[in-house]
């Protein structure tokens, strides 16, 4: 199996990303931002550009779009404007995103089989767990650190080696997945071997200029 070629035998885990390489989240994104924009009187961006401004947590995603509306990210507004961005979202996080095709099977497989699981992901804590919980993923993937987990998140290592110390694996018998440079850079400073997905958000850059092991074009694929 393309799992144990990476590793030379059965990985003990694996670390997923969440937005981008689990799920499609943006259209729920898109709708907290433009609902923070109309409470601005700001006009709205949609979906599309949207897609192009995830990635690197909520206020970038925010800033990009002030950016977008206003020419520039006034720090103080971006203050002002997060906890209304906050606010949507939790009302809306699982309304409208969706499981990649593949995903399922791939992870009750995995669980079956005895690999441990977790999510390793820059949204904010709260958000991934309702939306584990939602996809009923909570059984199969009890570790969950978002990017206010810890004091650093992704690219640094510190939350990938803290997944592994929660599963109680080996740092040298995980795998990260993902579809960022961030999961990419993150994966190479952990020593970890990285899986990229070539769908996700990766600033509209091509995943494999990144430089992970292997691209796979969905997760199903790692059955095989």
């Amino acid at each position: 199996m393309l799992l144990e070629q990476l590793l030379g035998r059965q990985p003990e885990a694996l670390l997923f990303d969440l937005d981008g390489t689990l799920i499609d989240s943006v259209p729920d994104l898109a709708s907290a931002v433009d609902h923070t924009l109309k409470s601005a009187d700001l006009p709205v961006a949609g979906e599309a550009l949207v897609r192009g401004w995830v990635g690197n947590g909520a206020r970038k995603l925010l800033a990009r779009a002030l950016e977008h509306c206003c020419g520039r990210a006034d720090e103080a507004e971006l203050d002002r404007l997060l906890p209304v961005f906050f606010e949507a979202y939790e009302h809306c996080c699982a309304e409208q995103t969706v499981a990649y095709a593949g995903v399922e099977t791939a992870l009750q497989h995995w669980h079956k089989v005895g690999i441990k699981l977790a999510c390793v992901t820059n949204k904010p804590e709260r958000f991934a767990l309702k939306i584990i919980h939602h996809f009923a993923w909570d059984e199969w993937m009890p570790v969950v650190l978002g990017g206010d987990s810890l004091t650093q998140k992704k690219p640094s290592p510190e939350p990938l080696w803290e997944a592994c110390r929660r599963l109680g694996v080996a740092r040298n018998g995980a795998i990260m997945v993902g579809d960022s440079v961030n999961d990419v850079q993150a994966a190479r400073a952990a020593g970890m071997p990285v899986i990229a997905v070539p769908y996700g958000y990766n600033y509209g850059s091509d995943i494999r200029e990144a430089g992970p092991d292997l691209v796979v074009s969905q997760l199903d694929e790692l059955l095989t």
